[in-house]
């Protein structure tokens, strides 16, 4: 029976590179059929060029059957550790989506101005600034769908679903789920700027997803933190852009209170749940 977990466990711990390796070859056949597609409606030239948001926010759509139909078949649903309502559940979605964004923000600051010092951040940081200007073409709404919504879907189902999931049933450790697939989640970005942010995002998300229990609320928190980047050009101004800094960088603080605030509700919930495991006991008086 020990071996059999033993290598349960294995499976467990090598199954979020498998997911991922899967992932990006569905990816690639969803976009070939996708450009074949635009070949036999013989879509104009203009929409093709202009077509990078459109491939994404669909490719994303796709992709997010599949995974979600994989994470249900494969785990069971959990209850939530810190039973909360929904609207504190959203409230703090929110907070914890501005929170990530302002820590983003400083360390996006820090590593232009160390650029200017040391070449590698520097290029490191032009590259990200054109990262995504292909979906920035086109349409809003298929920039909106692909970064806002159908993108933060997809990637909640994949990094705080399945291989959130998979890492919880490798070890005991608390820490060890939230952790890794948050360095994993920051690693499949590529970009070294972009690498940092998103795995302090995946660590924090992988903590919300591990109190909550609920895609819905990470899925929020995404959201919440790449609308900021994602206006529409009606709104996308100084004025509206200074304000989200701000609000950015006030939730921050905000946040790690909220972190704190799940941590001692859940232990005493689970303490309510299992006082057995939470008492000690009284020692037997020698005869």
């Amino acid at each position: 029976m020990e071996n059999l977990m033993d290598k349960r466990k294995v499976l467990f711990l090598f199954l979020p590179l498998l997911v991922l390796f899967v992932y990006d070859r569905i990816g690639d056949v969803v976009i070939f059929i996708i450009h074949k597609a635009f070949d036999v409606f013989a879509v104009s030239e203009s929409f093709i060029d202009t077509s990078a948001s459109f491939i994404d926010a669909t490719t994303a759509v796709v992709l997010s059957v599949i995974c979600y139909l994989f994470y249900r078949k494969v785990f069971p649903r959990k209850q939530a550790e810190v039973s909360l309502p929904l609207w504190q559940n959203i409230l703090f979605a929110i907070v914890i989506g501005f929170g990530v964004g302002g820590l983003a923000t400083i360390w996006l600051n820090f590593a232009d101005f160390v650029g200017n010092n040391i070449s590698f951040l520097g290029k490191e940081s032009e590259a990200f600034s054109t990262l995504y200007d292909d979906l920035d073409q086109g349409p809003f709404i298929w920039t909106f769908l692909a970064i806002v919504v159908v993108g933060p879907l997809v990637e909640e189902i994949l990094f705080r679903g399945i291989i959130f999931s998979s890492f919880e049933e490798v070890t005991d450790i608390l820490w060890f789920p939230a952790v890794l697939s948050g360095v994993m989640f920051g690693v499949w970005h590529g970009s070294f700027i972009q690498a940092v942010y998103t795995a302090m995002t995946g660590i924090a998300l992988g903590y919300f997803m591990k109190k909550s229990r609920s895609l819905f609320f990470t899925v929020l928190a995404h959201g919440v933190n790449n609308l900021s980047g994602t206006l529409p050009p009606f709104l996308d101004t100084a004025l509206v852009n200074g304000f989200i800094n701000i609000m950015s960088y006030l939730c921050i603080i905000p946040m790690f209170c909220i972190f704190a605030y799940l941590h001692f509700r859940g232990k005493k919930e689970a303490e309510l749940d299992n006082p057995e495991l939470y008492t000690e006991e009284e020692p037997v008086p020698a005869e």
